[in-house]
């Protein structure tokens, strides 16, 4: 018994005549009659009363019918809807970004360029923690994911392509630090630093941000609990910012400085699940290069 079988047992229940079954189903009036006999010797028992005049339900055919005509309805409708996801899936894109400078100003460029070269293609973008966006793309409730590989550990089921590689850097309204090239970690001392809850920043940056708590004097705090709010704090002039510089987009109104002796930041760059169905996704994965990419703020 297959889903065909349900079918015209369903029809013929409703229509009570073989012949028009036929006709609903697009098969010959015998296949019909012989599709119900297998039925009735699959299930042991007389689904219809037949004589010359009439078709009827026996009492096993009409409980059947009740109970099998929902379910093989919500069948039928979640096969559709697995189609039409199955089409979105060529079509769309699910993108995470976690709200950096970088990906909010310089993202712009790559997605605007492979759009042209891909007119019918859909982005959906989504803002998510790095937490988030990696329990997102292991779901599949995301096709890509940009981040910082330090986010991903070495999961086996996610594909990472490098785009951009940084260093880690102080963000600040001009004005402050006048005639330096760069900034040492004492130079922190005293002064309002934003500080992205644990939740937020990637593994090698909350590091980095314990070592300054332990090491800078009078080191001020502004905890921020988004990458968003950390911007806003950093632009506005409210706090230095400690981010990698591949998080910082050209600003005419900041200045970038690199943090000596704070290391080299994790790579930059987007994620895939390896087993993913999304051509179009694996399509853009592809295509994407550093040299694509929108440059990030220069330091100094």
């Amino acid at each position: 018994m297959n889903t065909e079988h349900l079918a015209i047992f369903i029809n013929l229940a409703e229509t009570f005549s073989f012949s028009r079954t036929a006709l609903n189903m697009g098969v010959s009036q015998s296949a019909v009659s012989q599709t119900i006999s297998s039925m009735e010797k699959f299930l042991g028992a007389d689904l219809f009363y037949r004589t010359r005049k009439k078709v009827s339900l026996t009492p096993v055919g009409e409980a059947f019918y009740k109970d099998i005509k929902p379910i093989h309805h919500g069948y039928l409708d979640t096969i559709r809807r697995l189609e039409q996801m199955s089409a979105e899936s060529k079509s769309k894109i699910r993108v995470g970004i976690s709200g950096t400078m970088y990906e909010v100003a310089g993202l712009s460029q790559a997605i605007s360029s492979y759009s042209a070269e891909n007119p019918d293609v859909q982005f959906l973008i989504e803002q998510h923690n790095y937490h988030e966006l990696v329990t997102k793309l292991n779901e599949g409730m995301l096709d890509l994911i940009f981040l910082h590989k330090d986010a991903i550990a070495n999961q086996a089921n996610i594909n990472f392509k490098p785009l951009l590689a940084g260093t880690y850097a102080v963000a600040f309204k001009k004005g402050a630090f006048k005639g330096l090239d760069k900034l040492q970690i004492s130079d922190l001392a005293g002064q309002r630093v934003v500080f992205l809850e644990d939740s937020i920043a990637s593994p090698s940056l909350f590091a980095l941000q314990k070592s300054l708590w332990q090491k800078v004097r009078d080191l001020q705090i502004v905890s921020a609990n988004s990458m968003p709010s950390a911007i806003l704090s950093i632009q506005s002039g409210l706090a230095l910012g400690i981010l990698p510089s591949t998080a910082l987009s050209l600003d005419p109104e900041l200045t970038v400085l690199p943090l000596e002796g704070a290391g080299k930041a994790a790579e930059y760059g987007c994620a895939i699940q390896a087993r993913t169905m999304s051509t179009v996704a694996i399509d853009f994965h592809g295509w994407l290069e550093a040299g694509k990419m929108a440059p990030v703020h220069e330091l100094g």
